[in-house]
């Protein structure tokens, strides 16, 4: 008998899995390295970052699954564990790739890297949730709310527990459906490299699905057009950006030839819109305190073409500049806006790193308010859907900075969707079909 050939995806999946998992590694990180392997053909890179990212996502209900399959007496060996994750996410998600070929890799691959007894068991349990996956037992839905949300769901159980005193038990289970689908593919025009009228004519020339997004300058593309897509993004013609991410630039309302510092900067994505939108007149100081993501801003000035926007490596609580007439704060955040774009996230993340943030964004948004001109706007801004990262920081900072004051009503029409009563700017992944974010704008009305 033949040796048998291991979809090299496949393969490399639970070396994948196995850094995440054990390692601690970042999803993001790990696949890039893992991409990089020459003899990796398109398609095969496309199922690895499939399966990876699938697996991860999902991976507290499979392995609930995973636990009511197992009967050996023996202690599973993780790299099992792991391969089962990765099987399971396969036959319930990738309806292109027939069962017996999932079974049958996971089966000899388990036979490769353990022994023949795992592989009898891996082929035993995969064979069972074939025929009977509706007979699993998951936590009731009435009795252990929690429970059923995180498991079904696969989200940490104290993150559901608190959505669900935040948005009630319905709203939470939308908003953990959400953050498993596959966000949609949005890019920005850049008006100085070409009108949209061109982009649109070429989009329905080489038959690209797309829409108008709810932000001028934005289109949702068809997903799946990266490779044509890739030349305008390589030549500066448009940019990859969720249109949540405008909102809070939208919000700053910029002015040709206003002076504008953005403290936590990269990778640009605002500075340079907001660039684009005055037509490249003004001046714009992007800055982050790590070299390395500063380093990205710059890449996409030059990628875009830009003069007004300056890159540079500085920390927000100590920016070398005085004044400006807006001041952008996009601060580190807990990102629990963000899970469907990240999925080891919703995993890494504690209620102990949610306090730690809270504290440096208070810091922050102090440092960063002594850097707005008399009659400026601090813009301040997450992606998360955390009160204690949103609204109560706005609150806290209002009551002791009486020299600024809530815009509370807005003039533009996109903003208006998404303002509450307060005037805060507010984007859920469930009801916005966008990012999870948070925007407000304070002005500033007099020096004390």
């Amino acid at each position: 008998m033949g040796k048998v050939l291991l979809n090299p995806a496949r393969k490399l999946a639970l070396e994948a899995v196995r850094r995440i998992e054990q390692d601690g590694a970042f999803t993001d990180i790990v696949l890039s390295h893992l991409s990089e392997d020459a003899s990796l053909l398109q398609a095969d890179k496309s199922l690895l970052n499939e399966i990876v990212r699938g697996t991860i996502k999902w991976k507290k209900r499979l392995d609930w699954i995973v636990q009511a399959l197992f009967q050996s007496k023996k202690k599973m060996p993780e790299r099992l564990r792991w391969l089962l994750w990765i099987a399971l996410y396969q036959i319930d998600h990738l309806d292109r790739v027939e069962n017996f070929a999932i079974v049958h890799q996971a089966v000899e691959h388990a036979k490769i890297l353990l022994n023949p007894y795992w592989s009898k068991v891996a082929n035993g349990m995969l064979r069972n949730y074939l025929r009977e996956r509706d007979k699993i037992e998951f936590p009731h839905k009435a009795r252990q709310p929690v429970q059923y949300l995180a498991v079904t769901t696969s989200h940490p159980e104290w993150l559901v527990e608190r959505w669900i005193g935040q948005f009630g038990f319905d709203a939470t289970l939308k908003l953990c459906q959400a953050n498993n689908e596959t966000p949609p593919l949005c890019v920005r025009i850049n008006p100085l490299k070409g009108s949209a009228a061109r982009f649109e004519s070429e989009l329905r020339e080489n038959n690209v699905a797309f829409k108008e997004g709810m932000v001028e300058g934005f289109y949702v593309v068809e997903p799946g057009r990266w490779a044509w897509l890739k030349k305008y993004i390589d030549s500066g013609s448009i940019s990859v950006q969720d249109e949540s991410a405008a909102l809070p630039v939208l919000l700053a309302s910029p002015r040709r030839n206003d002076v504008v510092f953005d403290l936590c900067a990269a990778p640009g994505g605002k500075s340079t819109m907001l660039a684009e939108r005055v037509g490249d007149q003004a001046c714009i100081l992007a800055g982050d305190v790590n070299r390395r993501r500063a380093g990205l801003i710059k890449k996409n000035i030059m990628r875009l073409g830009l003069k007004s926007v300056s890159a540079l490596t500085a920390d927000g609580l100590h920016f070398p500049a005085k004044r400006a007439d807006i001041v952008i704060l996009d601060v580190p955040c807990s990102g629990f806006g963000v899970l469907r774009r990240k999925p080891d996230l919703r995993w890494r993340r504690t209620l102990k790193d949610i306090s730690d943030l809270t504290v440096l964004q208070e810091k922050l948004i102090n440092a960063a308010a002594k850097l707005v001109a008399p009659g400026g706007k601090l813009i301040y801004s997450t992606c998360t859907i955390m009160p204690e990262e949103n609204e109560d920081r706005m609150h806290d900072f209002l009551m002791s900075h009486p020299e600024f004051r809530l815009r509370q009503h807005h003039d533009d029409e996109v903003l208006k969707q998404f303002a509450d009563s307060s005037g805060f700017i507010k984007t859920l992944p469930h009801l916005h079909k966008t990012d999870g974010i948070f925007a407000a704008q304070c002005i500033r009305t007099k020096y004390l």
